[in-house]
């Protein structure tokens, strides 16, 4: 894995505790995808696995890049076996003390970094928590440094993982490279159900996966008028009642009431309109001049027989 138009090779790496990854100097070592590789962070020596090469751009700007200190050996593997059950005991020890003392936080993970000089425990709570108490007897058990770390409810998901209602693995998870701001606009512009259940990931906030075609929504309907607005089609001047985004199509209200589907190539200007109407009103002049013609040649056929029959009887009466 090497950089374009550069010698050296700098990749993007992953951690388990985190969904942002970072870049990483891989110097002369052979990396492929989702190596697991050591490198030093700013909690010590930990493990990460290689997402992909880092591009030019994306190195601009940075300072002192870290060195990726070796990738994975079997040794290191073995490692990180034993720190696993490790985690797995001072996870249920601080669930126990947790509950024993009645503290308002859900642990999410405990992670203790490959140089064993740290143990982090991750928790969630809505409000403040005095947690000291615990902190000294998960020193007294753990033997270490110790820190306890709230976190959201969108990097528990991303820790712990699971399967969305895709029923495909999290996104946060997968490949998410950070976390942008959803907002309930965005299911609005795209039609959803507003049901909590269904726009909700695991998490309990809105789904990721809202913001991924946001933008093409967006553009799609600013050609389409809005619910309520007013706007000429044949018909005459109707409302707009409800729209369909990706057919680009809208139900609209009649004058008389009726409800008509069109689209926004249906929509005419008010000068459109007009002449419209005009042209219709002129055929309809000609039409019933037309009609007034043929109710008067019948009226003179009808005058004629009229006197025909008139002129028969007088002259039955002469003879």
């Amino acid at each position: 894995m090497e950089n374009q138009g550069s010698g050296k090779s700098f990749i993007w790496v992953r951690f388990n505790n985190n969904p942002t990854p970072y870049i990483f100097d891989a110097r002369d070592i052979k990396l492929k995808k989702d190596d697991l590789v050591v490198v030093e962070t700013e909690n010590g020596k930990t493990t990460g696995r290689v997402l992909t090469l880092a591009k030019d751009a994306d190195i601009e700007g940075l300072g002192d890049i870290k060195p990726v200190l070796r990738k994975a050996s079997r040794e290191d593997l073995e490692k990180l076996q034993r720190l696993k059950e490790k985690e797995k005991e001072y996870f249920n020890y601080c669930q126990e003390r947790i509950e024993a003392r009645g503290l308002p936080m859900k642990l999410s993970r405990v992670e203790q970094t490959f140089d064993e000089k740290k143990v982090i425990f991750y928790f969630v709570a809505e409000t403040r928590v005095d947690f000291r108490e615990l902190l000294k007897e998960l020193v007294k058990k753990c033997r270490t440094r110790i820190e306890l770390r709230q976190i959201g409810a969108r990097q528990e998901a991303a820790m712990i993982g699971g399967v969305g209602a895709c029923g495909r693995e999290l996104c946060c998870t997968k490949f998410l490279r950070g976390f942008q701001r959803i907002s309930l606009k965005m299911a609005k512009d795209q039609s959803m159900n507003l049901n909590p259940g269904k726009i909700s990931g695991l998490c309990g906030k809105l789904k990721c996966c809202l913001a991924y075609e946001q933008e093409a929504y967006s553009d799609l309907i600013e050609t389409l008028p809005k619910p309520g607005k007013k706007v000429y089609l044949e018909q005459g001047l109707c409302s707009v009642v409800s729209i369909n985004v990706m057919n680009q199509s809208f139900i609209a209200k009649t004058p008389d009431r009726r409800f008509v589907k069109a689209s926004v190539s249906d929509i005419l200007t008010e000068q459109e309109y007009l002449e419209l109407t005009e042209g219709i009103s002129e055929i309809d002049h000609s039409e019933e001049a037309i009609v007034d013609k043929d109710v008067g040649k019948t009226d003179t056929k009808e005058k004629k027989s009229k006197k025909r029959s008139s002129r028969k009887k007088r002259k039955k009466r002469r003879k």
